[in-house]
This record gives structure tokens, C-alpha cells and sequence, in this order.
């Protein structure tokens, strides 16, 4: 915020210093200036910062370069045809940097979103990762505390999951990864943030949700992995979840995972394939 407004004062500034700079020159000697107004591409190339969008390029584009010659004309009405010429060719070059500066910036910007994007995704499942779950998290507990409502923390993981390594490969443990990563995301909500939180693990949080609305969707969700298949090298596997249930009281955030980690933990050691809710 801080520096869009200085970005903002930037634009103001260089927006009327070269009308004021070319108003203070006498007429003889603004009429070999024509340079000033290539002060214009600097509130323009802020603009196009702010707003790396073709329609901004090009709107700011058209603006400085038509204020550049409104400008010229109103405060030199008698401007001779040369320096007619000199201005619009001005404004023709001026408009090029412009677009090739814009087509740069809209450039940068595009590839600058996907790192950040590539920053919150697992690679291998495609799904997002623990820095897009510590951000997500940050986000709605406010939120969740300001509206008074629930949220429900699920922790799965895959039974056995050394077993089907051992078995058949990493290779197939990874597609055992990206098959349950497929069944999580299409049973929860769009409301939901789900992720993969290392190894075998994942992690799915429910905003304003009840315990009970949370218990259906995980029951829901251990049902479907245990009915599910894929293959793999014509064999077909099968496996089984353990999940882990809590809900936010409040506390600390590291504290409110933890307690689904310890009803995930929990429901290991109650023979896995099965439920529990922190309590």
C-alpha cells in the first residue's frame, strides 16, 4: 500500500512537471525542447507497474501521448508545421517505448505469478503444499474469530504407505499419492483448502463448518478411498486412511494441528482405517 501511494505521487509529480518546466520556457526555446515531454513515459511506466495490464499499457499509452500534443498546442497555438511534425513523431517513438516497455512488464509480471503459484504447489500431486496451508491458515482464523464461527482441522495419511513402497516401488508409492490427492479433491468443498503436507500425509481445512458437518465429509472421504483403486503396471492397489479431526478453540495455531495430529496418531493406533476426533 505504502508504495502504490508513493507510485501515485510519482505520477502526479511527472505528470505536471514537464507542463510546468515547458511553461516557464519562453516560446523560441520550447519549440527545440520537444524532450520534455518524454517526462510523460515516466508516470506511464509506473502506471504500467501498478497495473501490469494491456488495457492500462495501452490506455496510458493513448493518454500521455494525445495530453503530450493537447498540451503543446494550448500553451504554443501558433506552433509552426515542423513542430507539429517534431510532436507527433515525438509521440510516435515515445508511444513505441512505451509498448515495448509495457510488453516487458506484462511479461515479468505473468512469470512472476506463476513462481509465486509454483511456490504454493506440490509438484508431484499438484495439489497445494504446507506454505500454502501456514497461508491459508493465517488468513481465515482471523476471520473465523472476528465471525465467531467454526473451523475443523482434518490430518490423514495413508495406512501402510512403507508397505506399497516396498512392495512395488516409489514409483508406485507416488501414484498412490497423486490417487488420493484425486479422491480428496474432488470431496471437498471449494470453501476447503486442502494440502499435501509431506510424505504420506495431507491435511484438509474446513471453514465454518461444524464437528459434525466435518465427521460426515471425512467419513465420506475414508469410505471413497477405501472403495477406490488404481493401477499400476497392470496391478491393481488398493489402500486405506487413518484421519484425524479437531476444532479451532482458539489457541495457537501450531497447537490447533497438533491436535488433529494426535486424533490422526490416535487413529492409528486404534487399527487404522478409522476416525477420531480430538476431544
Amino acid at each position: 500500500m505504502k508504495q502504490n501511494n508513493i507510485y501515485w505521487i510519482m505520477i502526479v509529480l511527472f505528470t505536471v512537471l514537464p507542463i510546468l518546466i515547458n511553461s516557464l520556457l519562453s516560446d523560441e526555446v520550447s519549440k527545440n525542447h520537444h524532450f520534455i515531454w518524454s517526462l510523460f513515459l515516466i508516470p506511464s511506466i509506473l502506471m504500467m507497474s501498478m497495473y501490469p495490464k494491456w488495457s492500462v499499457i495501452i490506455s496510458s499509452a493513448v493518454f500521455y501521448s494525445s495530453f503530450k500534443l493537447v498540451i503543446a498546442f494550448f500553451q504554443n497555438p501558433d506552433v509552426d508545421k515542423n513542430a507539429i511534425t517534431v510532436l507527433i513523431l515525438g509521440s510516435m517513438v515515445n508511444w513505441s517505448i512505451h509498448i515495448t516497455i509495457g510488453y516487458f512488464i506484462n511479461k515479468s509480471h505473468k512469470l512472476l505469478q506463476l513462481v509465486e503459484e509454483l511456490t504454493l504447489v506440490d509438484v508431484l500431486t499438484g495439489i497445494n503444499n504446507r506454505r500454502y496451508f501456514n497461508l491459508f491458515l493465517e488468513k481465515t482464523i482471523p476471520n473465523i474469530e472476528k465471525t465467531n464461527s467454526s473451523l475443523i482441522m482434518m490430518t490423514l495419511d495413508i495406512d501402510h504407505f512403507k508397505r506399497i513402497n516396498d512392495t512395488y516401488g516409489h514409483s508406485c508409492g507416488d501414484e498412490a499419492l497423486k490417487h488420493i490427492s484425486n479422491v480428496i479433491r474432488r470431496n471437498v468443498r471449494d470453501t476447503d483448502a486442502y494440502v499435501r503436507i509431506g510424505g504420506e500425509e495431507f491435511a484438509i481445512v474446513m471453514p465454518s463448518t461444524s464437528l459434525e458437518e466435518g465427521g460426515i465429509i471425512a467419513e465420506r472421504l475414508r469410505k471413497t478411498v477405501e472403495e477406490s483403486s488404481f493401477t499400476y503396471k497392470q496391478e491393481v492397489i488398493q489402500f486405506t486412511i487413518s484421519i484425524g479431526l479437531s476444532q479451532y478453540h482458539g489457541e495457537a495455531i501450531e497447537d490447533f494441528i497438533n491436535k488433529a495430529d494426535k486424533a490422526l496418531y490416535q487413529a492409528k493406533e486404534n487399527g487404522r482405517n478409522n476416525i477420531v476426533v480430538f476431544v
